[in-house]
C-alpha cells in the first residue's frame, strides 16, 4: 500500500512539474503582463490535478457530516444552513466555477 501510494505521488509530481514550469512562449513577458486569460490557463493545470479532487473529498466529507449532524439540525431547526454549508457551497466550489477562477467562491 505504501509502495502504490509513494508511486501516485510521484508520478503527479513528474507530470505537474514540467507543465508548472513551461514557458509561456512570449518573449520578454513577466507576470505583470499576463492578462487573466493567460493567468486562468496557468492554474488551471493545479486545479485539474489537486483543487478539484480536494473538492471532491470536501463534497464527501460535507454530506456525511450533514447526515451525522441532521437530527441535531433539525432539533434547532437549522437543517436548511446545514445543508448550504456543508453541501451545497463546497459542490459550488468543486463543480461550478470555472476551471482555474479561484476568485470569488460563494
Amino acid at each position: 500500500m505504501k509502495n502504490t501510494l509513494r508511486v501516485a505521488f510521484l508520478t503527479v509530481i513528474a507530470l505537474a512539474s514540467p507543465l508548472a514550469m513551461a514557458d509561456s512562449g512570449a518573449k520578454g513577458s513577466n507576470s505583470d503582463d499576463m492578462d487573466k486569460d493567460t493567468e486562468q490557463a496557468l492554474l488551471a493545470i493545479p486545479d485539474i490535478l489537486f483543487v478539484r479532487p480536494a473538492g471532491l473529498a470536501g463534497c464527501a466529507i460535507g454530506f456525511t457530516a450533514f447526515v451525522v449532524s441532521s437530527p441535531f439540525t433539525a432539533m434547532a431547526e437549522c437543517v436548511d444552513e446545514s445543508w448550504d454549508t456543508l453541501v451545497v457551497t463546497p459542490g459550488k466550489f468543486t463543480f461550478d466555477r470555472d476551471l482555474g477562477d479561484f476568485g470569488d467562491t460563494k
